[in-house]
């Protein structure tokens, strides 16, 4: 039988490896074409990784939690006939935990992941990006009779062999945990072993809420549990509060890794190569927050949020100012002018920040940049927000006001050439024909890469913007 090496797959948008979150097969699982074998962790998701080749699981290359180059074996797979039964145990010797896991059928496995999709065909792709038919489930090899003093052993051990699930405990060996991928990381950064977690939810799901329960009771792991105000706040900046601890007196260390790592990176790179400038304008935003009521009163399908409004003033602004939707070729020393609009937005997750995009948002309608800001914002928060949904912007928002703040000096995304700030819309204080009035008010402002623009195209962009918050007859005449 030949051994094929199944080699992490490229993972697209420069990334060049990944950490193993979680293995979906073992050593010994017979696999089908298509079917994922991991979940890997890259700085912008997290996905699962689908086999191209059928066969039996022969080695594992790497630990839950290592990083895997992309190019390096993650997976070797017999191929060319069909499993192979496993070894018995020699005479006299009581099968060991990973033993007793090979014979034991793993029908406790989480159903949930099964979410290959669409184009025929299959290769070294990622789950969502051209495999075919749904692969099934890892199927446990079949083991050699044993001897009845072995089998007795064996029993005496780990208990009766059953496949039900309520017979299958988290904690059984070889068993998986039902968990979703983001509860998955944060366990992982908690030091929490989830097949030591109870699950809360439907059908006994591990939540987020049992993983921090279980980490606030200070078991297991070599870590300690920082405050509960900090680790809200490592969670914001997606490096959840549970922090190594050193010797006395000597603080606590937080691992920079994934998402972190990424932002970390992104944010040097900015700062290092982009002579940014500033500049901000308060809003009356009583016009949008009304023309936001009676969309949502006229339809019932789309949820319009404010910010969508402003996505939808960002493409007609970026029409008029194209200097703000560019980019710079170091290499060529030109700036890119983009014909196509592709709006991201900063959305804060389990796993730190990440920007989705709004891809070709130049087509679509206000009520359609709603719905895919919606779409798109509900994938990040639940970790399934692919690496291709976050690439390719050309212009940026940062909503500050989701944090409560009325505004701030956002980073430039590179290689943008700007990125617009949100404030939090409050009831303020505003002269409206020479009378003092309560305004709904924001606090509007842009950043900008001084090497692609000026100061006259920006502050033209930002007052465009707030003309239509302000008065959004403006935007309907710009359309």
């Amino acid at each position: 039988m030949a051994t094929r090496d199944f080699l992490l797959p490229d993972l697209g948008e420069g990334l060049t490896e990944g950490e193993i979150v979680a293995w979906l097969v073992a050593v010994g699982d017979t696999v089908d074409v298509d079917q994922p074998v991991a979940e890997i962790e890259t700085a912008k998701a997290v996905v699962e990784v689908p086999s191209p080749f059928a066969g039996t699981v022969s080695t594992l290359h790497g630990q839950v939690g290592e990083e895997v180059a992309v190019g390096t074996p993650l997976v070797t797979i017999e191929v060319g006939g069909g499993a192979a039964p496993a070894a018995a145990p020699a005479a006299g010797h009581a099968p060991e935990e990973a033993e007793v896991a090979e014979m034991v059928p793993d029908v406790g496995a989480d159903a949930d992941a099964d979410d290959a999709v669409a184009d025929a065909g299959s290769g070294n792709v990622l789950v969502g990006y051209g495999t075919g038919t749904r692969g099934s489930r890892p199927r446990r090899r079949a083991a050699r009779p044993a001897a009845a003093s072995d089998r007795s052993a064996s029993r005496a051990e780990t208990g009766p062999r059953s496949g039900t699930r309520a017979s299958r405990p988290n904690s059984g060996p070889g068993s998986r945990p039902r968990a979703k991928p983001p509860v998955r990381k944060l366990a992982k950064d908690l030091g929490v072993d989830l097949t030591s977690v109870g699950g809360s939810g439907p059908d006994g799901v591990i939540t987020r809420e049992d993983v921090r329960a279980y980490a606030g009771n200070g078991a297991g792991g070599a870590t300690v549990p920082a405050s509960e105000d900090y680790q809200d706040l490592l969670r914001q900046s997606g490096d959840s509060g549970r922090v190594t601890t050193t010797s006395a007196g000597a603080g606590q260390r937080i691992p920079v890794r994934g998402v972190r790592k990424a932002i970390a990176e992104k944010m040097t790179l900015s700062r290092r190569e982009i002579p940014e400038a500033v500049t901000w304008v308060d809003v009356d935003a009583t016009g949008l927050w009304q023309l936001r009521q009676s969309l949502n009163a006229s339809q019932s399908d789309v949820k319009v949020s404010p910010l969508a409004i402003i996505l939808r003033a960002c493409v007609a602004g970026l029409r008029r100012y194209r200097e703000i939707n560019a980019s710079l070729d170091t290499e060529a020393n030109e700036i890119v002018l983009h014909d196509h609009v592709n709006l991201g937005f900063a959305a804060a997750t389990d796993r730190g920040l990440v920007v989705p995009v709004i891809k070709g948002a130049e087509t679509l309608s206000t009520l359609e940049i709603a719905a895919e800001l919606n779409r798109l914002a509900g994938a990040a928060r639940d970790g399934k927000i692919t690496p291709d949904e976050m690439g390719g912007g050309t212009f940026t928002v940062s909503n500050y006001g989701s944090f409560g703040v009325d505004g701030g000096s956002a980073v430039i995304n590179h290689p943008e050439a700007a990125i617009l700030g949100v404030g939090r819309i409050t009831d303020r204080p505003w002269v409206v024909n020479g009378e003092l009035a309560v305004r709904k008010v924001t606090q509007l402002s842009i950043a900008f890469d001084h090497r692609i623009c000026d100061g006259g195209e920006a502050g033209g962009f930002l007052r465009f913007i707030a003309d239509c918050v302000e008065d959004p007859a403006v935007l309907l005449g710009s359309l």
